[in-house]
């Protein structure tokens, strides 16, 4: 064996001190991003005439999601690094009180860096940069789904601004070219703060894989984005529980059961009509409820049931026929191909005819739904046991505008609850392991009725109204 010389020993040692000094200023020579100037694309929510303490009323604890009218802008291009013109994108803004000093929510907002601690997507966070109230920041984002991991890395930038607000844009990466986040905080005194999340993100952009989920089913992957809004506040008001146990409102302990479950907009004592048609009047209005113990055949599941809200400008006289039974929403309603009453079957359900399309799959969802306590301006329902989706749940409610008695609309509310039942198919069954699978069903249908009831109830009741016009006419 050949002896090691002075010479070469000491060049050893130059070796195995380089070698790892190389690999440091590799490791930390992370490339540097360069600030843009930009403006938010969309209407600030403290700019749209609503009153905080009014909003916070009728969340009652839970969470409104309006997702806006179509509108044209122009917004900046992460990918392309430079303005882009967008048409018809709809802005989605969830507003939701969270039980802690607004402060304490700008810091929680402003340090991206510790985001990956209570934010179940983001891996990885990092604070890059600071100068002043602009930040720069990267985070993983790792979605996972059945068989599938989606993981992408985002630059973005922060800015903090004097009244407050902090706002959020993609400058690089990403697994979409386009995207945007902007916080306002409203504190509502006892330590509580009405928190509005304003984001969007151009899907029609994203990568192969994010679009494998996107267009697996298109009604899916509309409300995929409103989903992620929504479970963004979800996951700050976790957060700030944890902070602040001695600020969190005391969980109610009743068990509901299927028919008691139902919770009504017009059980909140300080129910506001005008200011809830305000809030229809900016787009298709979710409300997310509060989680409610929900117990059936020995089973205990928390629920959260998700509510369409829309203001439709006619009596409730002339929209109750149209909606009491379920005839109709096969003809608006995009997942429904029809439905099949108690006469027809025979029994004291109806059949609910839904199809999803899963990318090639059809899965048709039977649902046997019993009709109740068909009342003046509620209708519950709940499912037979022999339903795929069983238990669900829900009620549609007419609310007549109590607050304008010169206002003859109506809001019309459909809620949906319920979990995954027993007789579920298994391709139905997979939609346990999807992102937002306790709200996903439920969010999914509200949203498309929502979207499209209105404007066919005041089609049908005009093409009614004119039928009846024209026979009166021959009559005479």
């Amino acid at each position: 064996m050949k002896k090691i010389t002075g010479k070469c020993f000491k060049a050893c040692q130059f070796l195995l001190i380089l070698i790892p000094s190389v690999f440091a200023l590799t490791a930390h020579a992370a490339p540097k991003y360069t600030a843009i100037d930009w403006e938010l694309p969309a209407t600030r929510f403290s700019d749209l005439g609503l009153s905080p303490e009014k909003v916070a009323d009728l969340a009652q604890g839970g969470q409104f999601v309006i997702v806006a009218n179509p509108k044209d802008f122009t917004f900046w291009n992460a990918r392309q690094k430079k303005m882009q013109d967008f048409k018809q994108k709809r802005i989605v803004y969830a507003a939701m009180v969270i039980n802690a000093p607004m402060a304490e929510i700008q810091d929680m907002v402003w340090d991206l860096g510790a985001q990956d601690k209570f934010t179940r997507w983001l891996k990885d966070t990092e604070n890059l940069s600071t100068d002043g109230n602009v930040r720069i920041a990267s985070y993983e984002q790792e979605i996972k789904v059945p068989l599938i991991k989606i993981a992408s890395d985002f630059i973005v930038q922060l800015n903090k601004y004097d009244d407050g607000d902090i706002g959020m844009v993609l400058i690089d990466e990403g697994d979409i070219e386009s995207m945007f986040q902007y916080w306002e905080f409203f504190p509502l005194g006892d330590n509580k703060t009405l928190t509005v999340l304003t984001s969007w993100q151009d899907t029609d952009s994203a990568s192969f894989m994010y679009s494998i989920i996107l267009e697996a089913e298109p009604v899916i992957g509309s409300v995929f984005p409103i989903l992620a809004t929504y479970q963004r506040l979800r996951q700050f008001q976790q957060e700030a529980a944890k902070r602040h146990p001695e600020l969190v409102s005391e969980r109610e302990e009743k068990m509901y059961d299927i028919r008691s479950v139902n919770g009504f907009i017009t059980d909140n004592k300080s129910l506001d009509t005008s200011e809830l048609k305000k809030l229809t009047a900016l787009g298709s209005v979710q409300f997310y409820q509060q989680t409610r113990t929900f117990t059936h055949e020995g089973e205990v599941n928390d629920v959260v049931q998700v509510s369409a809200v829309q203001y439709v400008p006619l009596p409730k006289d002339k929209i109750q026929p149209l909606l009491s039974n379920f005839d109709s929403l096969a003809e608006y309603n995009v997942l429904t191909d029809g439905w099949t009453d108690t006469d027809e079957t025979e029994e004291d359900w109806g059949f609910l005819d839904i199809v999803i399309s899963i990318g090639p799959f059809s899965i048709p969802v039977n649902i046997f739904v019993t009709l109740e306590d068909k009342e003046d301006k509620t209708l519950i329902f709940h499912t037979a046991d022999h339903s795929y989706m069983h238990p669900l749940f829900g009620h549609v409610e007419y609310i007549e505008m109590v607050d304008d008695p010169e206002d003859d609309g109506t809001i019309v509310e459909l809620t949906i609850g319920g979990v995954m039942g027993p007789e579920a198919s298994f391709l139905f069954k997979m939609a346990r392991h999807l992102p937002f699978s306790n709200v996903l069903i439920a969010a999914v249908y509200t949203m498309v009725t929502s979207e499209s009831m209105t404007d066919w109830v005041v089609d049908r009741v005009a093409k009614d109204d004119l039928a009846a016009g024209q026979q009166v006419a021959a009559a005479q």
